[in-house]
């Protein structure tokens, strides 16, 4: 009986570590669309290239997620940190997405600017799905709603680069729209246990390449520091620049 129960276990062992390599594209968007994640704090790496300008810009900072009470999507990136070829500098950019607005806040000049995302009425948006913010992360995005737009398929880690830090344990995928629009592809680098994607790649139709890679994870708790980074209420204007910007069809 104990050598059935040991190999009960070792078997049950195995087939968890080549699961991922096992899955089928419908098991990996099933697994994406189930994750369980309420929150997300992570460390991110965002590197832009130019192919025209042959530039690169590399932004480190803070990436937020928190899904509401309500089940409304709430985002907010901090960056911190610009290097450009050999140069680096500190550069604050925060962003925060409600979902339904957008803030760009200068903490230094003490500006304050928010944008109307959608129009008065409609549904609020998902800030990390994609084709809705600038870091594609799409957290429990929903399978039908994948497949309706992209032709998917399985690939492997990058051997070199940025995303080649990954863990050997990751699960990926490439989405090419179905329709000609931003991107020529988008890949997905997902950690197989939350279903968090890890690492993004996107090529747009200009060669234009952006890279973001998520370090130092922490799920389903917010600081609260982290809390306030959220926060897209306006500030006093009596200390900050405000310039609200409500929805535009122009």
């Amino acid at each position: 009986m104990l050598i059935q129960i040991a190999f009960a276990l070792i078997l049950t062992a195995l087939s968890s570590c080549f699961a991922p390599e096992t899955m089928s594209i419908d098991e990996i968007l099933e697994n994406v669309e189930k994750a369980d994640i309420s929150s997300v704090s992570a460390t991110v790496a965002y590197t832009r290239t130019d192919p025209i300008l042959n530039r690169r810009e590399i932004r480190a900072g803070k990436v937020l997620f928190r899904m509401t009470d309500d089940n409304h999507r709430e985002a907010a990136i901090l960056f911190d940190t610009l290097i450009i070829g050999r140069r680096r500098e500190d550069s604050k950019k925060h962003y925060i997405f409600s979902g339904r607005w957008m803030a760009e806040i200068d903490h230094e000049k003490k500006q304050f600017i928010k944008r109307e995302l959608v129009a008065p009425g409609e549904d609020d948006i998902d800030p990390f799905e994609l084709g809705n913010g600038p870091i594609p992360l799409p957290i429990g995005q929903k399978k039908e709603s994948i497949l309706a737009k992209f032709e998917v398929k399985k690939i492997l880690r990058p051997e070199k680069g940025t995303l080649s830090k990954l863990g050997k344990n990751i699960v990926g995928i490439q989405l090419t729209p179905k329709v000609e629009g931003e991107w020529e592809t988008i890949d997905l680098f997902y950690d197989p246990e939350t279903w968090l994607p890890v690492g993004v790649q996107t090529i747009e139709l200009d060669g234009t390449k952006r890279i973001s890679l998520l370090s130092n994870i922490s799920l389903n708790v917010l600081s609260e520091e982290d809390v306030q980074l959220l926060n897209i209420e306006t500030p006093d204007p009596k200390e900050w620049s405000i310039d609200i910007r409500p929805w535009s069809v122009d």
